[in-house]
């Protein structure tokens, strides 16, 4: 007791007679984990999302060409959730999915008369690394990127049967904020644009019969969503 009484006497001399700087560092290191920030490793958030498409294809029948053949993809709205992992309080590490929405597929340009082509149930994910310059305070702003990869799950026929869109993949910007509510729970508000390409074939009816059609399309969304975020 004796040994242990000299030796936090000695080191709080030191602590009086080091210069300030010196000081501090000690006293950093004496308080160890306690005097350290906790930030939460793990987070979750999701909410209601909205896609809207910058859609243009690409389109041949029976192997030619369409000129000014063309197509639009209507806007939808679904559910999004997004998985953090907190590599360091300035960078997270993200996983994003939606909640299958259906995207339903027209025709336009010189192709406008064939009205709906057919509809597709489709899974977008996101895997992304986000750069957050501000941990203090409410506000929490981020931008980063990743690789999209989107699944399609089902294909429903209108003017075109047999419809079949494969998979894709393509890049992903993403930037938003969140607004810091309490320790675990923030409210969040999130921009995605996607760039995506992909190839959809079907059977079409033109006046000289049934004809194998075929495009490429670029779909191009942007994805805003909003929503809780809850850190853990």
């Amino acid at each position: 007791m004796h040994l242990l009484h000299q030796e936090d006497l000695v080191m709080r001399t030191a602590l009086r007679r080091s210069p300030p700087l010196v000081g501090m560092l000690i006293a950093s290191v004496l308080a160890g984990p306690a005097a350290a920030q906790v930030h939460e490793r793990f987070f979750i958030r999701g909410g209601p999302a909205y896609a809207n498409f910058d859609a243009s294809a690409h389109v041949s029948v029976a192997g030619v060409d369409v000129p000014g053949g063309d197509v639009s993809v209507h806007s939808n709205t679904g559910a999004a959730v997004e998985a953090g992992y907190v590599l360091h309080p300035n960078w997270h590490l993200t996983f994003a999915f939606g909640i299958p929405p259906k995207a339903r597929i027209f025709g336009a340009g010189t192709l406008a008369a064939a009205g709906k082509l057919g509809e597709a149930t489709y899974g977008p994910a996101v895997i992304g690394l986000l750069y957050v310059p501000l941990t203090e305070g409410p506000l929490r702003p981020y931008i980063g990127g990743g690789v999209n990869y989107t699944v399609i799950f089902s294909t429903h026929d209108a003017a075109l049967t047999d419809l079949k869109v494969d998979n894709a993949a393509g890049a992903a910007l993403q930037f938003g904020t969140e607004y810091v509510l309490s320790r675990q729970w923030s409210f969040f508000f999130d921009v995605k644009k996607i760039w995506l390409k992909t190839n959809a074939y079907g059977v079409i009816a033109t006046p000289t019969g049934a004809q194998a059609a075929s495009a490429r399309v670029t779909l191009d969304p942007v994805i805003l969503s909003t929503g809780l975020s809850f850190h853990f």
